[in-house]
């Protein structure tokens, strides 16, 4: 993840920034970051994971997305994937509150980032339960906000949320 700019800007002046379509954008406090699209294996990775997770929700009152733009606090965010509950529309450009559910599939490039600054801001925006994706230890941790216990997953076992205690998933079918 590269930085934009050393200078912190305002969330009006990330607004008016000229973007490139193959460069995804994000603004933490003042900075803006930027990363290439995913490769080929972390869309394969999330596409697995939109599978399971779309298929469990089927009938339920939750949605799933992918890089959907979260705006909270002046930050804007673009997780892999979100889980919102509850929408009464989703003819919006960013969303302005917090997601049930997050999951960031880690690069080499996004690894603090993922695994340091998102994970502390999207507990203070409220997400319940944010998820790690590591494809390099194929390994999955979950971090529960709300009941603020987090467990790691491996290949060889069966993901359980404690967010949506009826989603299981097999570790191995996602990666």
């Amino acid at each position: 993840m590269e930085q934009y700019s050393k200078k912190r800007i305002s969330l009006n002046e990330f607004n008016n920034i000229e973007t490139k379509n193959e460069i995804i954008y994000e603004l933490i406090d003042g900075i803006v970051l930027m990363s290439p699209r995913p490769n080929y294996r972390h869309q394969e990775i999330m596409g697995n994971l939109y599978l399971e997770i779309g298929n469990y929700l089927k009938g339920k009152s939750c949605k799933i997305f992918t890089e959907a733009e979260l705006e909270f606090d002046d930050n804007v965010i673009i997780p892999d994937i979100s889980v919102i509950c509850k929408l009464e529309s989703t003819n919006f450009q960013r969303y302005n509150k917090a997601p049930e559910l997050v999951i960031e599939i880690l690069s080499e490039s996004s690894r603090y980032t993922d695994g340091f600054i998102k994970l502390n801001k999207y507990e203070l925006f409220g997400v319940k339960e944010y998820w790690m994706v590591n494809p390099k230890t194929e390994t999955i941790i979950i971090y529960n906000f709300e009941n603020k216990i987090h467990a790691e997953f491996t290949k060889s076992e069966t993901l359980i949320s404690s967010l949506f205690n009826d989603l299981e998933i097999d570790i191995k079918d996602i990666f």
